[in-house]
């Protein structure tokens, strides 16, 4: 929900008389507000309501109201702890006076609440749904029990005694005495008397629990004090009514006195404007361009991380996701940090391009199907699909290489990090930096402060998610020098479903083109002058490594890199045309020489299977491998002039020598050269996609237009259904009585029921209904003097007391 200030609002049809529940104040609504109701609370249009009645008993189920609640701001959060501190009925003066905000901004939210069906009744009798004084708690806004309520509860022994202490006519029953004693301390006076009589350690007591949690801890709480026997600070304020023992170990500030050292408010600092942003104001276009830089190397990066693992996949932890060295090895390839590599390898996944495999030996994660046809788009459409998986994950990026609960390290790509807030707040932080000024370049400090004020009831992990989301948005390319880009704005935009340019789109231009040639140098070195097109890019790599990247890659060739292209099945020949054909600059001698040099060592020592043998046409070099120390590792022994045989296995034989600076090739049975060409693994994505944050059902406009008429009939029917009785249809008594406690519930009145036990004998109970919710009635019972369940199919017949 939008700040108040921003908001449209939907004013409700006022009724000609005031209404009785919130169920006939919702059936007196026009279509458009009862529209956007179903709106902004979509849980309440699934599956679609049958009446107004099904709809109201949805609307003040806890559950529900919770979830309205974790999405408000703190100015509306502060307004409805402003109706829940206050007793009913309220008035919207009372509310603007406790919150300490503008009139017009108070009335502008308590018309939202009423909007969003947590609020009903006119500006001089408001009244809050019962399930958000459950989910606020006992102490809204930090504010402690009223003072007749906790004498009742917790003191009734003490009520006497404090009457006379305060010189209080103590005639009348004990829950009169106590509206009296709370009548006496709510006079401004009496209350500044009593706390300068306390003493200055008990006024500093109690100013320690005025803001924050009202509740303290003190042994012996409950023993009885009076003016003339206390002696500590606390027994001063228990003996003056200023504080009141709950138990034996704990004392309550009560709401009368919390409110005093308020000030009368709830806060300390208003709270009807969120916190502005600081920083100063860039360059749009260099905002633009530096995170067009980041987007573009992020998904260079990307590539050459997936194509890497095409050949060499890293395994799999038998309990799932990625071992810490392959991390750090991947983080050494891409040259960037740790977290910044997990954080493309989580994306890659989450955008299908990665996925488990089942290896020879082990599990791996290798590149999928997807990742081909990725690399054929354009690298605008490229970023926007990595985009969209990292704003629609669910799973909390941030976490990995941190220690959970159990102080284990969590890995990258491992399972269960998933967190419902976190793609909540990828989203809220991008909205947030895009109500910023254009360019405007915000701290870290102040978005957590705005996040922290648009949704206040959010847990700790709130904070390190905003922090987290802004350096993955700034590695992705979303925002550039702290500031949201143009391309990052629309991505939200896209995400929201409110339209407008697509965001790849807007950053194609932006994005270096890519080229099809390098600039070979005298040093052995290639440069190239911009991203490399694919196909080139791949075949380099065959032939040289990467020295250093930038703006311009740098490769080099050496004796290693020319073997690799050679074992991959390429011969010289190919290597000269390729760099020639490449080259926008002559290609160096010393190239040529290296090329030709390495060519014609390549193959000259042969390995096959004896277990193994190698044979040579040089017997020079035979002898210079047998004196060689490789050879005691390699346990070779001679069996001819040219043939040297031993028990190990080709492959170790082969990287051994190559170890020791050779370049042997394996031959097959035959005697014919087996190359070991680079083998571009690919496995198939999951069946199962993984849940995404969009896949939440939200009703699209036909849905609640549908859902609008469908109430509307629902009403209309249950207007014109006939009064029960012999022959003629309607309502059974187990559904009259249930409309009733509903009715009974938000209007907080008392009720007879006629209950039918688990033995079969029929009950009369006296009850204030409570709530209803699962086939079950809690409600207090006058008669156990407790709060009871009640089973609703049990409830034969409900009776208003008169």
């Amino acid at each position: 929900f939008t700040a108040p200030s921003t908001v449209v609002l939907m004013g409700s049809n006022p009724a000609k008389t005031a209404p009785r529940t919130l169920a006939d104040e919702i059936r007196a609504w026009d279509d458009a507000t009862l529209r956007g109701l179903l709106a902004d609370r979509p849980d309440l249009a699934t599956p679609t309501p049958v009446d107004t009645t099904q709809l109201t008993s949805r609307a003040c189920t806890r559950a529900s109201v919770g979830r309205v609640l974790d999405r408000v701001d703190r100015l509306t959060l502060t307004v409805v702890e402003a109706l829940a501190a206050l007793p009913e009925p309220i008035a919207a003066a009372d509310v603007a006076a406790l919150t300490g905000s503008p009139r017009d901004v108070v009335e502008a939210t308590l018309t939202r609440l009423r909007d969003l069906a947590l609020l009903w009744g006119d500006d001089t009798d408001l009244r809050l749904v019962r399930a958000v004084h459950e989910v606020i708690g006992p102490h809204p806004a930090g504010l402690g029990p009223w003072l007749s309520q906790a004498l009742v509860s917790h003191a009734p022994g003490r009520v006497a005694q404090l009457a006379e202490d305060l010189g209080i006519d103590a005639g009348g029953d004990k829950l009169t005495l106590c509206e009296r004693i709370s009548a006496h301390l709510s006079d401004e006076a009496t209350m500044r008397r009593l706390i300068e009589d306390a003493g200055e350690d008990a006024a500093g007591v109690l100013h320690r629990l005025t803001w924050g949690t009202p509740t303290g801890r003190l042994e012996g709480a409950s023993r009885r004090v009076s003016l003339d026997t206390a002696s500590t600070p606390v027994e001063q304020l228990l003996a003056r009514g200023l504080l009141v023992a709950l138990d034996t170990r704990n004392v309550v500030l009560p709401r009368e006195v919390g409110l005093h050292l308020r000030g009368h408010r709830l806060t300390s600092e208003p709270v009807h404007e969120p916190p502005p942003f600081d920083g100063p104001v860039a360059d749009r276009d260099l905002v633009d361009r530096a995170a067009a830089g980041a987007a573009f190397e992020f998904v260079r990066r990307v590539e050459v991380l997936l194509e890497t693992w095409g050949t060499h996949p890293p395994s799999v932890l038998r309990g799932g996701g990625l071992s810490v060295r392959d991390l750090r090895s991947a983080a050494s390839l891409l040259g960037v940090d740790t977290a910044t590599a997990a954080l493309h390898v989580e994306v890659a996944r989450e955008a299908g391009l990665l996925e488990e495999a089942d290896g020879e030996v082990d599990d791996e994660w290798l590149p999928t199907d997807a990742f081909d046809l990725w690399l054929s788009r354009s690298f605008g459409q490229r970023w926007l699909v990595l985009a969209e998986a990292w704003l629609g994950t669910q799973r909390a990026l941030g976490l990995v290489g941190r220690r959970d609960d159990r102080d284990r390290l969590v890995n990258a790509l491992a399972p269960d990090l998933e967190r419902p807030l976190a793609p909540q707040t990828r989203r809220l932080v991008l909205q947030t930096l895009a109500s910023a000024e254009p360019g405007q370049r915000c701290t870290p400090e102040s978005v957590v402060a705005r996040v922290a004020w648009l949704r206040p009831r959010r847990g700790s992990l709130r904070d390190d998610l905003v922090r987290w989301t802004l350096e993955e948005a700034a590695a992705l390319g979303c925002v550039g020098l702290a500031a949201l880009s143009t391309h990052g704005a629309a991505l939200v935009r896209g995400a929201d479903g409110s339209g407008g340019q697509d965001a790849d789109v807007l950053l194609e231009p932006l994005l270096p083109q890519t080229v099809d040639h390098v600039l070979l140098q005298a040093d052995l070195t290639a440069v190239a002058p911009g991203p490399l097109e694919t196909a080139l890019a791949r075949d380099l790599a065959l032939c040289a490594e990467v020295e250093s990247r930038g703006g311009a890659t740098v490769y080099r060739f050496t004796e290693a890199s020319v073997r690799s292209a050679l074992d991959a099945g390429w011969t010289a020949s190919d290597v000269h045309e390729f760099v020639a054909q490449r080259s926008r600059t002559p290609v160096p001698q010393p190239l040529t020489y290296l090329v030709d040099d390495v060519a014609r060592r390549h193959g000259q020592l042969r390995v096959g299977l004896a277990e193994t043998y190698l044979r040579c046409d040089d017997e020079v070099l035979v002898r210079e491998i047998l004196a060689d120390p490789v050879a005691a590792s390699l346990r070779l022994r001679r069996v001819a002039p040219t043939v040297l045989v031993t028990d190990m296995p080709v492959d170790l034989v082969l990287s051994r020598l190559r170890e020791s600076g050779r370049a042997p090739v394996a031959e097959s049975s035959d005697g014919s050269v087996t190359t070991t060409g680079l083998t571009h693994r690919r496995t198939r994505p999951p069946r199962a996609r993984r849940r995404r944050a969009h896949d939440v059902l939200t009703p699209r406009s036909r849905d609640l237009d549908e859902s609008v008429a469908a109430i509307r009939a629902g009403d209309r029917a249950a207007q014109a259904r006939p009064e029960s009785g012999p022959g003629v249809l309607g309502r059974s008594a187990s559904a009259a009585a249930l409309a009733q406690l509903r009715d009974a519930a938000e209007a907080g009145t008392t009720v007879w029921l006629a209950y039918v036990d688990r033995d079969g004998g029929h009950t009369e109970r006296l009850v204030d209904p409570l709530r209803i919710e699962g086939g079950w009635l809690t409600a207090y019972d006058h008669r156990a003097d407790d709060t009871r369940t009640f089973a609703v199919h049990r409830i034969s017949t409900v009776a208003a007391t008169e």
